[in-house]
């Protein structure tokens, strides 16, 4: 994974499920955590939203590394790694902020999805989607296919 974050923010974890009754938060949160810190990210990218063609993650790949306390905070680091039309792959960290130890790493797929129809769909506003993330990141890997 790229050391190299565009984007970070904090996020408090003392409402989050614990695992078994243990001090740590469930590693189904840190997944909730990074779909938070997208909708920051879309915000301070100027990513436009939609209504009728939505993105929706298709796959996510977690390896986790450490526990992370109820107590604490999330750091959560993200990067678009990836762009492909109507198809965007981000690499993520989520870290703990009192020590900084990486708690997990993950790489999540989106893909555009028609709302109604539920089939895949370029958003007609794609160039501008893609102008944004660029202007944001700087350098991503863009694909035509």
């Amino acid at each position: 994974m790229s050391p190299a974050f565009r984007f970070e923010t904090r996020l408090p974890l003392r409402h989050t499920d614990t695992f078994g009754g243990t001090p740590f938060v469930h590693g189904g949160v840190l997944i909730a955590l990074t779909e938070i810190a997208l909708d920051r990210y879309d915000r301070a990218a100027r990513i436009p939203s939609h209504r009728d063609v939505l993105r929706m993650q298709s796959h996510t790949e977690v390896r986790y590394r450490a526990p992370l306390r109820w107590d604490d905070e999330a750091v959560v680091r993200m990067r678009c790694a990836e762009v492909r039309p109507g198809r965007l792959r981000f690499e993520c960290e989520v870290a703990a902020a009192s020590d900084g130890r990486t708690v997990a790493e993950m790489q999540h797929r989106y893909a555009y999805v028609n709302a109604q129809s539920g089939r895949a769909e370029t958003p007609a506003d794609w160039p501008q989607i893609v102008a944004a993330i660029r202007a944001f990141e700087g350098e991503v890997e863009v694909s035509d296919a």
